[in-house]
């Protein structure tokens, strides 16, 4: 009876050790909570294009192999790519984080981003965003033979890389993305007053969110400032819509400790012919940034 008593209590032991174990390993892989890592130190890299002639490339079109370099280098050295959700359902719900997380974005939804970076984040099991702009993807519905040159992704495109579960989709507006006129991408015009602007405004994020939700079944969380210009009335507007994150061009990493700094989320763009070694841990200092 003593013997069994003893052995029983052994079994119990090395099972509690077992659970203990077994929690300590899953935590070390993730960020369970915002008290393990506070304020989060995140890099966001941004992308447009991706082609393979040399001649058509330049800082925003740059060449397929340095991607996969990239796709590369983060899975070699540690580091997990994540969806903005996620980052907003960290603050918002609790909900865990990989460790090193870091995100890739890609603005203006060309076709080369479905023919060549889909294919790759496939392969290396990454996940990006794809920010298109509403009309654009409207008018590559009609269009049959589609080139990674000139093309812009259609939502049927979108579509399949949405489903896929390695591509989210967010708000690039439906119709801002220009620089000709005296509006210079989502910003005021000379003499618009602040309801104009707020009306104008609203109407075309409901209208990408609309055109976005009929297409892919779901609607953005996130709004990503054509060529960066931002105003404090634009931001008003995007958080009275229930956006939860916004994004510009502003080459810096992010501290972020709030659901409020997710409103302010900054992206460094990558060039071409620059190695991911180069660029990740010159430019970026992305090693400042793992766990």
């Amino acid at each position: 009876m003593f013997v069994s008593l003893k052995l029983n209590r052994i079994i119990i032991l090395i099972l509690t050790l077992s659970i203990f174990a077994g929690s300590f390993i899953a935590t070390k892989q993730t960020i369970s909570t915002q008290a393990e890592i506070k304020p989060i130190k995140i890099a966001v890299i941004m992308y447009h294009g991706l082609i393979k002639d040399k001649s058509a490339q330049n800082q925003y079109m740059i060449d397929p192999k340095y991607f996969e370099e990239d796709l590369k280098y983060l899975n070699e050295n540690g580091y997990h790519t994540i969806f903005a959700e996620q980052l907003t359902d960290f603050f918002e719900k609790g909900k865990e984080l990989p460790k090193n997380p870091v995100i890739l974005t890609f603005d203006d939804g060309y076709y080369n981003n479905y023919f060549y970076a889909y294919p790759i984040l496939k392969k290396y099991n990454c996940k990006a965003i794809i920010s298109p702009i509403g009309i654009t993807a409207d008018d590559a519905q009609k269009e049959k033979n589609k080139s990674p040159y000139y093309s812009q992704c259609g939502w049927k495109e979108l579509r399949e890389m949405s489903d896929s579960g390695l591509v989210e989709i967010q708000n690039h507006t439906y119709n801002l993305h220009k620089l000709n006129g005296d509006r210079q991408g989502a910003s005021i015009k000379p003499g618009e007053s602040e309801k104009e602007y707020k009306e104008m405004l609203s109407n075309d994020l409901i209208k990408f969110s609309e055109k976005m939700y009929a297409n892919l079944g779901k609607k953005p969380c996130v709004f990503v400032y054509p060529f960066g210009s931002k105003n404090d009335i634009a931001l008003n507007v995007v958080k009275e819509l229930g956006y939860k994150a916004v994004m510009d061009c502003e080459e810096k990493l992010n501290y972020i400790e709030s659901s409020e700094d997710l409103y302010n989320i900054h992206r460094f763009l990558r060039p071409n012919n620059m190695s991911s070694k180069t660029f990740f841990e010159n430019k970026v200092d992305i090693g400042s940034t793992k766990i």
